[in-house]
């Protein structure tokens, strides 16, 4: 989706041809156009590792969840992912049936389940994933203490500006 921010059309927004203002525009355009480009290759890997792993994308957020923060009960994936809990049975549903998770009882409370990935599921969504991970580990490592710092701060204004688009 290419949206444009209010203003964008304006004078003020694009500097003058060829003076000092235009580089730093041309700058601010790379950046946005690279941030664009990255979130549609981040969707792609998305869409991917779901026929990869044959998981559809709700799935694939449950077992993210799950590899990541540990089994859970289904209660507590839909309160973290923002879902219903009736959805979230769907998709807990699904993921058992095609042998990606497992329901076992709470280990306190006989009237609960605790979901887990299966056994294999974490080594075989890695094979799929490694190769992201190095490629991100080897360019974050070729770049200067400095550099890393600059990246991880504007990284972390931009992850602040999509927590405020959310709240309001």
């Amino acid at each position: 989706m290419d949206v444009k921010s209010p203003g964008a059309a304006t004078a003020e927004a694009r500097p003058a041809p060829g003076g000092a203002g235009a580089a730093i525009g041309e700058q601010r355009g790379d950046i946005r156009e690279q941030l664009r480009m990255l979130t549609l290759k981040q969707q792609r890997f998305e869409r991917y590792l779901s026929r990869r792993l044959q998981v559809d994308p709700a799935g694939l957020a449950v077992m993210d969840h799950l590899v990541h923060v540990g089994p859970t009960t289904p209660t507590d994936l839909a309160r973290r992912l923002d879902a219903s809990t009736a959805a979230t049975t769907l998709v807990i549903d699904r993921l058992v049936a095609g042998g990606h998770a497992t329901r076992q009882p709470h280990p306190t409370d006989r009237r609960k389940v605790i979901i887990t990935p299966a056994g294999d599921w974490e080594a075989t969504a890695y094979e799929h994933v490694a190769p992201l991970i190095q490629g991100v580990t080897a360019a974050t490592e070729a770049l200067a203490p400095e550099e890393r710092a600059t990246v991880a701060a504007f990284l972390q204004r931009i992850a602040d500006v999509y927590d405020e688009a959310i709240k309001a």
